[in-house]
């Protein structure tokens, strides 16, 4: 396990929150990469904690679907199901399209602009953001304020985004930028029901082709 160099963990935040958030930013990232073992005494080492805020933290891992835990033989980084990650981009879409369209009437001012924000750049950097907490879907996420809805997408939405990190081609990305920015637009227009067709056109063509993508390199590599 090639442990990503970082700095020392912040006392400002609980230790378990600590570790548990930069293993999440690795694995999500691809510092540590789908099938990697992961051995406590290197992580013990490179966030200067003890074993049990490390197991907190895989524990917690496991839950999202991140990590694998054999007992008594192994830890490692959850390998990337294709059929699974089709199926959780599925899921994911309806749920993010019902707080599209219940949060555009709900918008602000400066939620607008984050919008417009959220959607320049080139198309891989925003497809790849726009699931984040401070991406285009965060934007409604946080507007429409339902806490289940936010714990679920906080829980499922990183399996998404780390099989989008891990897509080597900007091209995949392309066709993206029409979908972010309809969804955007929509938004900041206030209609919800265009910002929600929007929503449902990322999520049930855009993002299973840019998946489609990954398992293609994948199986180029083997």
């Amino acid at each position: 396990m090639p442990v990503p160099v970082t700095e020392a963990a912040s006392p400002r935040r609980l230790i378990r929150d600590e570790v548990f958030q930069r293993l999440l930013d690795a694995i999500v990232g691809g510092d540590l990469l789908p099938g990697e073992q992961l051995y406590d005494a290197e992580i013990e080492r490179w966030v200067g904690v003890s074993r049990t805020p490390v197991r907190e933290a895989l524990n917690q891992l496991a839950a999202m679907g991140l990590v694998e835990i054999l007992p008594q033989r192994r830890t490692r980084v959850t390998p990337i199901d294709p059929e699974r990650l089709r199926q959780l981009i599925a899921t994911v879409g309806v749920l993010v399209t019902g707080v599209v369209r219940d949060a555009t009437p709900l918008l602000t001012d400066d939620d607008r602009e984050a919008l417009r924000t959220a959607a320049d750049g080139d198309a891989a950097t925003a497809v790849r953001t726009a699931l984040s907490a401070d991406g285009l879907v965060g934007v409604y996420v946080r507007r429409l304020d339902n806490g289940t809805i936010a714990r679920l997408l906080k829980r499922h939405l990183p399996e998404v985004q780390r099989a989008l990190n891990a897509v080597k081609s900007d091209s995949a990305f392309d066709k993206a930028r029409g979908s972010l920015k309809a969804l955007a637009d929509a938004g900041v227009a206030g209609k919800g029901d265009k910002a929600a067709r929007a929503a449902a056109d990322l999520f049930d063509k855009t993002l299973p082709a840019i998946a489609d993508e990954f398992v293609s390199t994948q199986k180029e590599m083997r």
